[in-house]
C-alpha cells in the first residue's frame, strides 16, 4: 500500500489534468471535477447502501441491482457511484436514489467520502478494484462486495508488484460473486481465497430479460445488422457483404462508437457504395446499400426488426460485445472469433446452436447467403437465443439473496 500510495503522490498532478480534459470533453461541468477531487460530497442523515459502477454498463447493472433491493430496505438511502458523465446520465435520482462522483483513489478523498456518506456496505460492480477504497472500508468494518465480478485481461497480465497490491486487496473483500467459473479462477489466480468466492452467473442477462415494447421500424426494407462495430471491422463487413448478390436486402452498420462516421467513411470506397447516413438524415432509397446508423439510443429498434445480426468487437482483438440483446429478441446472433469478454456465455450459446462463430470476416458471405436463403435456419438458431435467455431469469434473485445476507450479518 505505501508503493501504491506513493505512485498516486507522484502521479497526482497528470491524473488532476486527466480530469480537466475529462470534464471539458465530457460535459461533466464542475461537478465532476470536484466530486472526483473529493469535494461536494452530499451528507446523507440515513443508512446508505452504496453502488459503485464505472461507466455505462456497470451502472445499468447497479440499477437493477437497487431495483431488487430497493424494496428490502425501504428505510435506507442509495448511492450509485460513477466514473464517468455518460453514466450518471442514465441514473434518474428518487427520494431513496442519489448519484456522486467517486473520488480518485486517493487515501484523503476517499476516507472523506466514506465518513461523510457513512455506508453499511459497498457493492463493486464487475472490475472495480481500488485498494485505497477498500483498505478504508475494512478498517471501519463496512462489507465489501463485487457483484458480477470479471477481471480484464489487462488485470491479469499486470506486473508482480502491481499483482501484490490486488491480492492483499482481494483478501480484504467480504464476498466475490463472480459471472462464470473462468472469472472464479481468475481471482484465484490473482490471489483470492476460494472460500470468499461463489458463481452467480452474469447479470447482464438481467437487463435484456425485461418485458419489451414493440415499436415500428424505421427502416421499410429488408435488413441485416452490423452491431457494435468497431475500427476496420465495418472495411471488412462491407467488402463481404458487396459480394453477396441480393440487392433487395440492406446491411444497417450500427458502430459502437457513432462518432466515428469520419473514420468509417474514409475507410470505404465511397466511390463504388451507395450510402444513407442516419444523423444526416438520409433517405434510404431503392439503391441503397449500406444505412450507417451513426446514433445512440436506438439499436433496440434496429434490432428488434433485422433478419439477423453480427456481434462487433470479434472480428478483431477486443474480445466482443454483448450480443444478449439480440438473443432476447430472438435473433440469430454472428460473432467473429474474438470473444474472450464473454467466453462461458458464448460458448454456451455455440454448444445449443444459438450463435454461429466465424473464424475470419472471408467466410461472411457464405454465412450470410445461408442465413438469408433460410428462415428456417435463422428461426432455429433465435428460438434457441431466446430459449437460454428465458433460463437466467432468476440471476438477480441469487444474487440479491447473498447482498441481503451480507447487509444484515
Amino acid at each position: 500500500m505505501f508503493i501504491y500510495n506513493l505512485i498516486l503522490y507522484i502521479i497526482s498532478p497528470f491524473l488532476i489534468l486527466k480530469l480537466i480534459i475529462e470534464m471539458l470533453k465530457r460535459k461533466g461541468g464542475l461537478l465532476y471535477l470536484f466530486q472526483r477531487l473529493g469535494y461536494g460530497i452530499k451528507k446523507t442523515d440515513k443508512q446508505v447502501i452504496w453502488l459503485h459502477a464505472a461507466s455505462v454498463g456497470e451502472t445499468k447493472i447497479a440499477l437493477n441491482i437497487y431495483k431488487s433491493l430497493s424494496g428490502k430496505f425501504p428505510e435506507d438511502k442509495f448511492i450509485i457511484t460513477t466514473n464517468t458523465p455518460s453514466a450518471k446520465s442514465i441514473i434518474s435520482e428518487k427520494n431513496n436514489l442519489y448519484h456522486q462522483y467517486l473520488p480518485v483513489d486517493w487515501l484523503y478523498s476517499i476516507s472523506k467520502f466514506i465518513k461523510k456518506t457513512k455506508p453499511k456496505i459497498c457493492i463493486l460492480i464487475e472490475t472495480e478494484l481500488w485498494p485505497n477504497l477498500v483498505s478504508s472500508c475494512k478498517k471501519r468494518q463496512i462489507p465489501v462486495l463485487i457483484a458480477n465480478a470479471r477481471l480484464s485481461k489487462k488485470t491479469i497480465n499486470s506486473p508482480e508488484f502491481i499483482r501484490d497490491i490486488y491480492k492483499k486487496t482481494l483478501n480484504k473483500i467480504d464476498l466475490i460473486l463472480c459471472k462464470s467459473k473462468i472469472e472464479k479462477d481468475n481471482y484465484i489466480k490473482l490471489g483470492s481465497l476460494d472460500e470468499n468466492i461463489k458463481i452467480m452467473g452474469n447479470l447482464k442477462y438481467v437487463e435484456f430479460n425485461e418485458s419489451k415494447i414493440s415499436c415500428d421500424s424505421f427502416i421499410k426494407r429488408k435488413y441485416v445488422l452490423a452491431l457494435s462495430t468497431h475500427p476496420d471491422e465495418e472495411r471488412q463487413i462491407i467488402t463481404e457483404w458487396l459480394k453477396i448478390n441480393d440487392k433487395k436486402l440492406l446491411l444497417v452498420l450500427l458502430p459502437r462508437h457513432p462518432e466515428r462516421l469520419g473514420d468509417i467513411l474514409s475507410d470505404i470506397p465511397l466511390d463504388m457504395i451507395n450510402i444513407a447516413i442516419r444523423s444526416k438524415d438520409e433517405p434510404i432509397k431503392k439503391s441503397t446499400q449500406i444505412y450507417i446508423a451513426d446514433t445512440y439510443g436506438e439499436a433496440m429498434n434496429f434490432i428488434e426488426h433485422c433478419e439477423f445480426v453480427f456481434v462487433g468487437g470479434s472480428l478483431i482483438d477486443h474480445g466482443g460485445q454483448n450480443f444478449m440483446e439480440p438473443a432476447s429478441y430472438g435473433k440469430t446472433i454472428i460473432v467473429g472469433p474474438y470473444m474472450y469478454n464473454f467466453i462461458d456465455e458464448a460458448e454456451e450459446f455455440l454448444k445449443k446452436n444459438a450463435m454461429i462463430m466465424v473464424k475470419s470476416s472471408s467466410t461472411l458471405k457464405h454465412v450470410f447467403e445461408r442465413l438469408i436463403k433460410s428462415k428456417q435456419r435463422r428461426e432455429l438458431f433465435g428460438t434457441n437465443a431466446k430459449r437460454i435467455m428465458a433460463t437466467k431469469i432468476n440471476i438477480m434473485d441469487d444474487y440479491s439473496r447473498e447482498i441481503q445476507a451480507l447487509i444484515r450479518d
